[in-house]
């Protein structure tokens, strides 16, 4: 029988071919969409980088031209463009558009709180990724103005004569270095207008865009020779005065024409008042930017408190507190920073008990702007003293430390001489303070002392032979404290002309002849110097002994090495005819010290 075998025949079916060309497509698009897609984020990432860089450049080139001139930083009415001008960064339009693709926009901005030495600065650059889709990259940051011409500041004065409590003020613009109108800070006493103010001054705080003003009021009405002590605060977001504070008061018409309070800011914000009660022991009072505290007790001081100097120890939260009483004894007392309490000051043994006259300032203090941990004390210790002594307080990094032996100049004048007010600065770079001291016989004569402490004489160490009569200091002194390379002392020739004397510490020598600023309308009474701590300018006051008083404010310019002959609010001007008492201290100016930057 024949056998028939069957043979399977191999091949593609239809299915197969459909299967295997499906698959290869599948293949094919994966990787032609793999390929699309990698140059797709290669395109984008190359785009975005391209658009970081010039939001970038928009920064640099703000900042360029912030560096050029700051007034030119304006809030912008919606953006700004860039372009470049003569080589030089300007803004143009509204917006500027690189390749016809990426369009760049500038934002300026107030900060908030407002701040005339800074700046919000936004730029933005957007792109077309696809049709569908808007690429944009956003940079920020705040500029200040580093270099500043002029920088703020605030002057308080008493504007109500010897029977009114208005307190007036005006505010150094550093945009324009015009002043304000002048405006009233609050009423210290709303049931009454006839606290009238004796002395003022006004602190600044680093950290806070606020003010603090202490005033002594002396009372014309209804309660005879009753004193008062105030604190305000100024808050610079609102440019508004509130939380007066009554911090004591007494009745007694002797020593109406010391200053016995004063301030400062602690590193951590704070700040401290310390003032008199009318007993023997200072107060103390914590204001933490929110709310005053209770009053504190220091320690005792010997007698009724006249003159009281605090100074905070720099970056720290310690301070000395300087204190020349009603018995003419000079004490001193340490606070440690750890706390607010009485346990947390430290009283030194006494300094003096004796001076020439006790409404006089026989006391300054102030820390080297060298070295963080010496400070100098300058005072009297006898009642018929004629030589400056000095001690110098080493800190010891705890809240302690300790004071050196005494250095006396050598005596002034003949056997009837005696000292009068005086004042000490530290100097940066080095390790030395100047101190100066007007006396009986109306000289003004200056000094230099080390650390060790050792006293010498500079050449011209006698800066006038004929200054004003009076228990008041008719001279200041002042350090630039940007370099230190030179100091000023302004002071009274009983005359209408002001004289100014610059000191080369690097020769210690002073000028052999004076210069003299423009003429007040009265003979120059009281000086006030308020150096800048970011420049080599300093404020000046003047006060006048004219029926009723005048103060004068001008600028020294430390960088010309003279006094600002342009804009003319930087010259020599009047600023108020309605003081108190040609002696006192019914004026005072601060320097703004907040950086909004670094918020």
């Amino acid at each position: 029988m024949k056998k028939i075998f069957l043979k399977n025949k191999k091949g593609f079916t239809l299915i197969e071919s459909l299967l295997a060309i499906s698959v290869f497509s599948l293949l094919v698009m994966t990787f032609v969409g793999a390929m699309i897609y990698g140059q797709e984020s290669e395109r984008t990432a190359g785009e975005r980088a391209r658009a970081t860089f010039l939001a970038e450049e928009g920064l640099e080139a703000v900042r360029n031209i912030r560096d050029a001139n700051f007034a030119t930083i304006v809030n912008s009415p919606t953006t700004y463009g860039l372009a470049v001008s003569g080589n030089v960064w300007t803004f143009s339009g509204t917006q500027d558009v690189m390749n016809g693709y990426f369009t760049r926009k500038i934002t300026i901005s107030d900060l908030s709180p407002v701040d005339f030495n800074a700046k919000r600065v936004i730029s933005e650059v957007t792109w077309q990724q696809t049709p569908q889709r808007t690429g944009t990259i956003t940079l920020s940051e705040n500029i200040s103005r580093w270099q500043s011409l002029h920088r703020g500041g605030m002057l308080v004065y008493g504007n109500g004569g010897t029977t009114v409590d208005t307190i007036s003020y005006k505010i150094l613009n550093p945009d324009t270095g015009v002043w304000s109108a002048q405006a009233n800070a609050a009423d210290v006493d709303g049931t009454s207008t006839n606290r009238a103010l004796r002395s003022v001054k006004i602190f600044s705080s680093r950290i806070r865009n606020e003010r603090i003003i202490i005033s002594k009021h002396i009372d014309t009405g209804p309660n005879p020779d009753a004193q008062y002590i105030y604190a305000q605060v100024y808050n610079g977001a609102t440019g508004t005065w509130g939380n007066v504070q009554l911090l004591s008061n007494w009745t007694n018409n002797s020593y109406t024409d010391v200053q016995n309070f004063d301030g400062t800011y602690l590193d951590n914000g704070d700040f401290m008042v310390t003032y008199s009660n009318n007993s023997t022991t200072p107060q103390f009072r914590i204001w933490n930017g929110s709310n005053w505290s209770g009053q504190m007790a220091m320690r005792v001081s010997g007698g009724i408190p006249n003159y009281i100097v605090a100074k905070n120890r720099p970056n720290t939260n310690e301070v000395m507190v300087a204190v020349f009483d009603q018995g003419s004894d000079t004490n001193t007392q340490y606070y440690d920073g750890s706390g607010y309490a009485t346990t947390d000051w430290t009283a030194h043994t006494e300094h003096s008990a004796l001076a020439p006259l006790a409404t006089k300032r026989f006391v300054d203090f102030d820390w080297s702007q060298n070295s963080a941990t010496r400070g100098a004390l300058v005072y009297s210790d006898s009642s018929t003293d004629r030589a400056l002594n000095i001690k110098i307080w080493a800190a010891n990094g705890s809240g302690g430390g300790a004071w050196s032996a005494t250095a006396n100049t050598g005596n002034q004048g003949g056997t009837s001489t005696r000292l009068g007010a005086m004042a000490v600065q530290g100097r940066k770079g080095s390790d030395e303070f100047i101190a100066c001291n007007n006396n009986t016989d109306n000289d003004i004569l200056c000094y230099e002392s080390n650390f060790t402490p050792t006293w010498s004489n500079p050449s011209n160490q006698t800066l006038e032979t004929g200054t004003d009569t009076g228990i008041q200091r008719t001279f200041d002194i002042a350090f630039e404290l940007l370099d230190g390379n030179e100091a000023i002392a302004v002071y009274s020739n009983a005359s209408t002309t002001p004289r100014l004397k610059k000191y080369d510490p690097s020769g210690n020598s002073w000028d052999s002849s004076s210069t003299a600023l423009s003429g007040l309308t009265s003979a120059l009474e009281t000086v006030r110097i308020i150096p800048n701590s970011d420049m080599n300018d300093a404020m000046i006051l003047l006060g006048d002994t004219g029926t009723p008083q005048r103060v004068y404010s001008t600028v020294w310019d430390g960088t010309n090495n003279t006094t600002y002959s342009t804009p003319v609010s930087l010259t020599l001007i009047n600023q108020s005819n309605n003081g108190s008492a040609d002696e006192n201290y019914w004026f005072d100016f601060a320097w703004d010290e907040f950086d909004f930057t670094n918020t």
